[in-house]
C-alpha cells in the first residue's frame, strides 16, 4: 500500500514538472489568449442567451419571464431550438480553444514558441477540420467532454448566471429524492472525465475511431485508479490556486479601500470593486481549469504515442503567403498589442458602465418591515406589526391568504405547521379553527398565545401608525380573494396607506379594474425581459439578488418605482442602496436605516471588509 502511494505521488512530481515545462515555454501567449478569448466567448454566449429569452417571450406574447411562467418558456418549441443552436456555438467555441492550447503545449513539446495569433490560427484550422471529418458526431464529442473539460469554467457560470441557477434549481426538484440528480451529476462528470481521454487523439492524429479507442485503453489499461487519482489532485489544484488568488484580490482591495476611500465610502467601495474580483476569479478559474485539464491529457497523449504525434494536425506550417505574413513574429507582436488594447478598453468600459457611486444615496429610500419584521417577532402577527411601528418602517409588509369560510387573514405558507405546527393547509380550516391556533410559541414562548390575526384588524391597528405591504398570496383555491381584500381597503378607508403586491399577475389585472386608485406592485423572484407591457403594475418588487443598476434605471425610465427584498446582510443592503432603488423589504429594517443614514459601523475591521468583497 505504502509502495502504491509512493509510486503515485511519485507519478504526480513527474506530471507536474512535464507540465511546468511545457506550459512555461509559452506561458504569457497562453495567457493573453486565454484573456481574449474568455471577454469574447463569455460576451458572445451571453449575449445570444438574452437574444433567445426575448424571442421567446415574444413568440408567447409576453414581456417578461417570471418563476411563474419559467417552465412554459423554457419548454417552448422555440426556446429549445434557440438553446440548442446557443450549445452548438458553445461547442465550437470550447473545441477553437483546446486546439488552441494544443497548439502552444506541441510547439513547446518541440522547443519552440508560438504567438497569440498564430494560436488563434490553429485553433480556428483544427476547429474547422474537426468538424468536417465529424459532421454529425463532433457535437456529441464536445457534448460529452464539456462537464469535464469546462467543469471550472461551468461552476463560475453558475455561481454568476440567476438563470442558470434558477435552471438548475428547476431540474433538482423535478425529481423526487435529493440524492438522484447528485449521483447523476457525479456519474456525468466521472462518463466525461474518461470519455475525455479520446480528444487529444482525436484533435491530434488522423487515425480512425476504432484505432483511437484502442490507443485509450492500452493508455488507461492496467492504471485507471492512479489516472483518476492524479487527475482528481489537478482538479483540487486548480481550485486551491482560483481561491488563493481571489483572496489575494481581495485582500489587495480591502487595503486599497481603507487607505484611499473615505470611511463613509468603505464597504460601498469593497463591494463594488469585489463583484469585479468575483467576475474577473470566474474568467481565470474557467481558464485555468480548462489549460490544466488540456495539458494533462496532451501528456498522456504523447507518452502513449510518440509515433502518432508526428501526424498532428495542428503543426503543419502554413503556406498561404497571407497567413506566414499573419503568422509573423512583427506582425504578431502588433496584432497581439492591437488584441491586448482592445481587451482592455472593452474592461474599463465595463467597469465603468457598471460601476454604481460608492457613496450614500441622498434620495429618500423607504424600509419595509418583512412580515411585519420576522426576527424581532412571530412573522405576519400583531406583534410583528406593533414592531414594525416600534422601528419606525415605513411599511410593514405581510401576506394575505384566505380561509375555507371566506375571511382574509395575515399567513405567508398555504399550510400552517411551521409557524402553527398544524399540518394543514389554510384553505381547509375556517377562521374559528385557526383562530385556537397558536402562532407565537414556535418563534419564541414569550409570544405564547399570539394568534393570526385578520386583515381588519391589522388595518385597524396600523391606521395613521403605518403603511402597508399586502401580498395577495395565491394557492389555487382563492379565485375571489383579491375582490375580498380590496373591499376591506376601501371599507376601512385605507387606500392611500397601502399597496397591494401579488406574484400573480392577473390579482394586480383585478385589483386595478375594481379600484384603479389602488397602488400594485408586481412580485417577481428573477428579472429578465422586458417591462413596458405590465400597466397593471405600479411598481415592482425584485429579489434583491436579481436586481442591477440598469434594471432600477429602466424601471425608472417607465416611471415606475424598485422594491428590493429581502437583503438581511450590510452588503447586500448597501449594494441594494448604490443601485438606486426606492424601497427595501428587509428582517431587520434598523439596519437598513443605518445603512441608508451611513451610520453603520465606519471603520469595520479587515476580516468583516474582506467578507464583504468574497462573499
Amino acid at each position: 500500500m505504502k509502495k502504491r502511494a509512493v509510486r503515485k505521488a511519485g507519478m504526480i512530481r513527474i506530471y507536474l514538472n512535464m507540465a511546468w515545462k511545457l506550459l512555461q515555454k509559452n506561458l504569457v501567449s497562453i495567457v493573453i489568449f486565454e484573456m481574449i478569448y474568455r471577454l469574447f466567448c463569455g460576451q458572445l454566449i451571453s449575449g445570444l442567451a438574452n437574444a433567445a429569452i426575448h424571442l421567446s417571450l415574444k413568440e408567447l406574447g409576453t414581456s417578461y419571464m417570471t418563476s411563474e411562467n419559467f417552465n412554459q418558456v423554457m419548454l417552448h418549441p422555440l426556446t429549445i431550438f434557440l438553446i440548442f443552436g446557443i450549445l452548438l456555438v458553445l461547442f465550437f467555441c470550447m473545441l477553437f480553444e483546446i486546439y488552441a492550447v494544443m497548439a502552444a503545449l506541441e510547439t513547446a513539446w518541440k522547443k519552440k514558441r508560438i504567438s497569440v495569433p498564430v494560436m488563434m490560427l490553429a485553433g480556428a484550422k483544427g476547429a474547422v477540420q474537426f468538424v468536417r471529418a465529424r459532421p454529425w458526431s463532433w457535437f456529441l464529442y464536445m457534448a460529452a467532454s464539456f462537464p469535464y473539460l469546462w467543469l471550472h469554467s461551468s461552476y463560475s457560470a453558475i455561481r454568476s448566471m440567476k438563470l442558470l441557477q434558477v435552471s438548475l434549481t428547476k431540474i433538482f426538484h423535478a425529481f423526487p429524492a435529493y440524492w438522484i440528480p447528485v449521483v447523476l451529476t457525479i456519474l456525468l462528470i466521472a462518463f466525461s472525465f474518461v470519455f475525455s481521454y479520446t480528444i487529444p487523439f482525436r484533435c491530434m492524429m488522423t487515425e480512425k475511431e476504432k484505432n483511437t479507442h484502442m490507443r485509450v485503453r492500452q493508455t488507461l489499461e492496467k492504471r485507471v485508479l492512479r489516472e483518476v487519482g492524479i487527475n482528481v489532485f489537478f482538479q483540487v489544484l486548480v481550485f486551491l490556486i482560483t481561491a488563493f488568488l481571489y483572496l489575494i484580490l481581495g485582500s489587495f482591495v480591502v487595503g486599497y479601500a481603507k487607505l484611499v476611500k473615505t470611511p463613509s465610502t468603505v464597504v460601498s467601495t469593497v463591494i463594488v470593486y469585489g463583484d469585479w474580483v468575483k467576475a474577473a476569479m470566474n474568467h481565470v478559474g474557467g481558464a485555468l481549469g480548462l489549460v490544466v485539464s488540456v495539458t494533462y491529457l496532451y501528456l498522456i497523449f504523447i507518452r502513449s504515442s510518440r509515433t502518432g504525434y508526428q501526424k498532428s494536425r495542428t503543426t503543419k506550417k502554413p503556406r498561404s503567403k497571407l497567413v506566414r505574413t499573419f503568422c509573423g513574429p512583427v506582425t504578431a507582436v502588433i496584432f497581439t498589442i492591437f488584441m491586448l488594447a482592445g481587451a482592455t478598453v472593452y474592461l474599463v468600459f465595463a467597469m465603468r458602465a457598471n460601476r454604481p457611486q460608492a457613496t450614500a444615496s441622498s434620495r429618500y429610500i423607504s424600509v419595509s418591515a418583512h412580515r411585519g419584521g420576522a426576527r424581532k417577532a412571530p412573522e405576519n402577527t400583531m406583534s410583528a406589526i406593533q414592531y414594525a411601528v416600534d422601528s419606525m418602517s415605513d411599511y410593514a409588509e405581510i401576506d394575505v391568504q384566505e380561509t375555507s369560510d371566506g375571511e382574509i387573514v395575515l399567513l405567508h405558507d398555504t399550510n400552517l405547521k411551521r409557524t402553527t405546527g398544524l399540518n394543514a393547509s389554510i384553505w381547509t380550516l375556517t377562521y374559528d379553527e385557526i383562530s385556537q391556533l397558536d402562532a407565537g410559541v414556535r418563534f419564541n414562548k414569550k409570544f405564547r398565545g399570539e394568534q393570526i390575526p385578520k386583515l381588519e384588524e391589522v388595518i385597524a391597528y396600523a391606521k395613521g401608525k403605518i403603511n402597508l405591504n399586502i401580498e395577495i398570496k395565491y394557492n389555487g383555491h382563492n379565485q375571489n380573494i383579491v375582490k375580498k381584500v380590496v373591499k376591506i381597503i376601501e371599507d376601512n378607508d385605507f387606500t392611500d396607506q397601502c399597496v397591494l403586491t401579488s406574484m400573480n399577475y392577473s390579482f394586480l389585472k383585478q385589483a386595478k379594474k375594481i379600484d384603479p386608485d389602488i397602488k400594485t406592485g408586481y412580485t417577481m423572484k428573477m428579472s429578465y425581459g422586458g417591462l413596458e407591457d405590465m400597466d397593471a403594475a405600479d411598481f415592482f418588487s425584485v429579489k434583491y439578488t436579481y436586481i442591477t443598476e440598469a434594471f432600477v434605471e429602466h424601471a425608472h425610465s417607465l416611471g415606475k418605482e424598485v422594491c428590493a427584498w429581502t437583503p438581511n446582510y450590510q452588503g447586500d443592503m448597501q449594494r441594494m442602496v448604490n443601485c438606486g432603488v426606492d424601497n427595501i423589504i428587509t428582517d431587520d429594517p434598523e439596519l437598513v436605516r443605518k445603512v441608508i443614514l451611513g451610520t453603520t459601523d465606519r471603520n469595520p475591521g479587515f476580516v468583516s471588509l474582506l467578507s464583504y468583497t468574497l462573499k
